[in-house]
């Protein structure tokens, strides 16, 4: 099947709903948080970033060297970049994923198969996945390392999987063929900040580096970036206790990322944005007293 991109020149539907569609949660609480920083030290953006400060902060937040590090403007700036280097290779996209990995392929003349294929050089794989939030064990991806020349592990919602540490960044600066991708986008819901990163060995890191577009993130995360990942923990508990409560309440499908996904069409979605896949209702999470918001006034 073709790829196509949505057309450019479309503009966002305007219906003032709360747009809960695109896996990215609404925290009435962290917004307030962030205002309060912006007021506090907001970022100068009459020069560029200095990236070298970026670096040090993923640095102390994470532990680990900035020599096993690079940032992209969002994921989807990044991965392409990993994906051209291996572009001669044969990739295996572990599907349902987000649309773009198989896109990129597509993009970029890159042979890809959907699923395991062991004879292929890559693997890619969202855990969790962004379709359906199920997660694969890290166990079982820690035995396909060796059956790879390259494993990409896609961990955009990995903070919203708490059944298990899902995952693999010690493997990632610990090996020579294992890259962990993770974003702002989703983990603190932030992607107009367009802010992705990725830790791999040194040598890989160093090859992704090479290639590198000038200046690959604002002056936004260099001002109140220590700050903003230090929210992380706290806007991760609210979403999941509004999970919790969701999928007690409601039948649900279970889900272990930022989203749930409803099996009949609740009344309260009538108030919001949200995405069908499957014949289930796919809906990003919200801070419980918003949700409660919505949950009351559909009730009227």
């Amino acid at each position: 099947m073709m790829f196509e991109r949505v057309d450019w020149t479309l503009k966002k539907e305007s219906n003032n709903k709360l747009d809960l569609s695109n896996n990215v949660c609404f925290d009435s609480i962290l917004q307030n948080q962030i205002a309060g920083l912006f007021r506090n030290k907001g970022p100068v953006c009459n020069q560029y970033a200095d990236e070298g400060v970026v670096y040090d902060i993923l640095s102390e937040y994470y532990e680990i060297s900035s020599r096993q590090i690079a940032i992209g403007l969002g994921l989807g700036e990044l991965i392409p970049r990993i994906f051209q280097l291996y572009r001669d290779r044969k990739f295996s996209i572990i599907t349902p994923t987000w649309m773009m990995a198989t896109g990129f392929c597509e993009i970029y003349n890159i042979n890809y198969v959907e699923g395991i294929d062991t004879s292929a050089d890559v693997l890619y794989i969202a855990n969790p996945n962004g379709m359906t939030g199920e997660y694969t064990h890290p166990d079982k991806i820690r035995e396909l390392f060796s059956q790879f020349e390259l494993v990409i592990i896609d961990e955009a919602y990995a903070e919203f999987c708490v059944e298990i540490d899902c995952s693999l960044i010690s493997s990632a600066i610990t090996l020579d063929n294992v890259i962990v991708c993770k974003t702002l986008s989703k983990s603190l819901a932030l992607p107009g900040l367009r802010f992705g990163y990725c830790f791999s060995n040194e040598k890989t890191i160093y090859e992704i580096q090479k290639v590198r577009p000038s200046g690959v993130c604002n002056t936004i995360i260099p001002s109140i970036g220590i700050e903003l990942f230090e929210l992380i923990p706290q806007h991760v508990k609210r979403m999941l206790d509004c999970r919790t409560y969701i999928q007690r309440k409601y039948d649900c499908v279970p889900s272990h990322s930022n989203f749930v996904l409803l099996k009949n069409k609740e009344k309260f979605l009538d108030f919001v944005k949200y995405k069908t896949i499957n014949g289930l209702h796919r809906m990003s999470l919200l801070d419980y007293s918003s949700f409660r918001y919505y949950e009351e006034i559909s009730n009227l």
